[in-house]
């Protein structure tokens, strides 16, 4: 009875034992899955925004053709004002997007996981202010570029005409921005799948702490 006892014993703790280590390697196995999700992520987002960036820079040429050029013939300098709030809003969307090259920058193999999770979200919710200002910057640009084509058209259609194709233009930008913000185009889906690993990786750790103390 002692002998089986004793096998009971040793049999156990070898079964405790490749418990514990079928526990690790399945936690190391998520961790891994986990972080080449992080690292594929980071690579789309860098692709993105460098792609973004050549968008942005092509727009700042244009915008100074407008300025130097002025090919829609305008007399007056209020006429500039929407293309001037335009290149600012461009000028700030360059600036957030070196942002975040340096921010992805990273390589997520060599850095702790939760730490690049938790700084990549802090990141994002202080550039929110930013996003913010963008999107009115560009939306008042949008609706006052109507207006800048106004002075051309009262002087060839007369003013109920005039007045008539700039209310009908507003009226389209307005649905086109409505329908832009109904479809989610103003809303950072980036932040929401770092959330989502962030909030994987905690029920991971959590679930590891509740096994290691049972």
């Amino acid at each position: 009875i002692l002998m089986n006892i004793e096998q009971l014993k040793t049999e156990w703790k070898q079964y405790d034992h490749k418990l514990s280590l079928s526990q690790r390697l399945n936690e190391q196995v998520i961790q891994s899955m986990l972080r080449e999700r992080s690292r594929s992520r980071v690579s789309k987002i860098r692709r993105d925004t460098i792609i973004y960036m050549i968008l942005m820079l092509i727009n700042l040429v244009l915008l100074a053709a407008i300025f130097t050029g002025n090919p829609f013939d305008f007399k007056y300098m209020v006429q500039y004002i929407p293309y001037g709030l335009l290149t600012i809003g461009v000028l700030l969307a360059v600036f957030s997007l070196v942002k975040t090259l340096q921010r992805f920058n990273v390589n997520t193999n060599k850095v702790s996981l939760h730490s690049f999770l938790n700084t990549t979200i802090e990141e994002y919710e202080k550039n929110k202010k930013m996003e913010r200002w963008f999107g009115i910057i560009i939306f008042s640009a949008g609706v006052l570029t109507v207006f800048s084509f106004l002075p051309k058209k009262l002087e060839n259609k007369g003013l109920w005409p005039a007045l008539g194709e700039t209310a009908i233009s507003i009226v389209i930008t307005l649905v086109i921005y409505f329908i832009a913000f109904k479809l989610g185009a103003f809303k950072n889906r980036k932040k929401e799948g770092f959330e989502n690993d962030l909030r994987e990786l905690n029920e991971l750790k959590a679930i590891a702490e509740d096994l290691g103390e049972n």
